[in-house]
């Protein structure tokens, strides 16, 4: 079995199949009912393999008129076979892409689920640092910033929901004159959040375009 499924696809279909159990238990009338199912069932069927019998296995399950939070918690892992994990990089791997960093935090490995990462960050608490790994231009690339200490109530630049965000900026050279400017934006404090809310790349390219050190 190919995986097939990118991160951001698997929080999408996520997305449709929570707003689903809202509408069963919002929604009294039957037909109702149905026309969402089957629209929903068809936004998902777009993004899944039609012939993967996990996939199909997985669209047959939506299909009872009652589909409960606690079986859809269930059912939403069965395909996560299907999706493309982020890369497993080892310590040395992230070390190249921060060789100015000398003392560099590993991220928390265990609590980290590959399949729901469209880009890898984590946070330095004790140097209010914030570090992203993601895709860029067919390779990874590893961008550093200060964090703000305060969380507000905002937009977030990568995942555009509004949630907790803090002020992330970072320094990018400028010109070959040696000057340097610093771009920030206000992204989700919490990484592992972002991706599960994050459905569209083109932000995140946005925003690596804006922030990625310049030469």
């Amino acid at each position: 079995m190919e995986p097939t499924i990118t991160a951001y696809e698997y929080s999408y279909i996520t997305q449709q199949v929570n707003a689903l159990v809202s509408a069963y238990l919002s929604v009294n009338d039957k037909r109702m009912r149905r026309v969402v199912r089957d629209t929903t069932v068809e936004n998902i069927a777009s993004h899944l393999p039609a012939d993967e019998p996990i996939a199909q296995d997985f669209l047959q399950q939506l299909q009872p008129d009652r589909l409960t939070r606690e079986a859809a918690a269930k059912l939403l892992p069965t395909i996560e076979p299907l999706v493309v994990p982020f890369p497993s990089l080892s310590q040395k791997q992230l070390s190249k892409l921060f060789r100015k960093v000398k003392k560099l935090k590993q991220p928390e490995w265990a609590g980290v689920d590959l399949h729901e990462l469209t880009y890898l960050g984590w946070n330095d608490g004790g140097s209010q640092k914030k570090y992203l790994v993601a895709p860029y231009q067919d390779r990874l690339i590893g961008i550093q910033g200060d964090m703000g200490p305060k969380t507000v109530k905002g937009v977030c630049a990568i995942c555009q929901t509004i949630g907790n965000v803090s002020l992330f900026v970072s320094t990018t050279k400028k010109s070959g004159l040696g000057t340097f400017t610093r771009n920030g934006n206000y992204i989700c404090r919490d990484s592992a959040q972002c991706n599960r809310q994050l459905i569209d790349p083109q932000p995140l390219a946005d925003f690596l375009e804006i922030v990625r050190p310049k030469r």
